[in-house]
């Protein structure tokens, strides 16, 4: 049986990924981005299209984590990952889970002093 707290994190998960699942079907939409919900540190999560083989090709997508205040705004000296300069993933929840597995390595990382 699924506990409730799972079924919850299932649900905002799913609701995390319509926008970014909407950036494969709309042509018009160059990125998405989305704010971790938290109570402590807050990060924006941003999946870009690129057409790196020209835009007749199929786009491709890169991510990128930065840590921002409450309000939104970068946070100065805070921490930032993205993908590896020329590496795409060619499906946007792909590039959205890696942002996560970024995420999770800014949030092991030592602190910056």
């Amino acid at each position: 049986m699924v506990d409730c707290f799972d079924r919850i994190a299932v649900q905002m998960t799913e609701l995390a990924l319509e926008p970014v699942r909407l950036l494969k079907e709309r042509a018009i939409l160059g990125s998405v981005s989305l704010r971790t919900p938290s109570g402590g540190r807050r990060y924006l999560i941003t999946i870009a299209k690129r057409f790196p083989d020209g835009e007749s090709a199929a786009p491709a997508y890169a991510w990128s984590v930065e840590e921002v205040t409450p309000e939104g705004t970068p946070l100065p000296g805070g921490q930032r990952r993205q993908s590896p300069d020329g590496a795409f993933v060619s499906d946007p929840e792909a590039a959205y889970w890696a942002a996560v597995n970024g995420l999770c390595e800014v949030q092991t990382a030592p602190e910056h002093s």
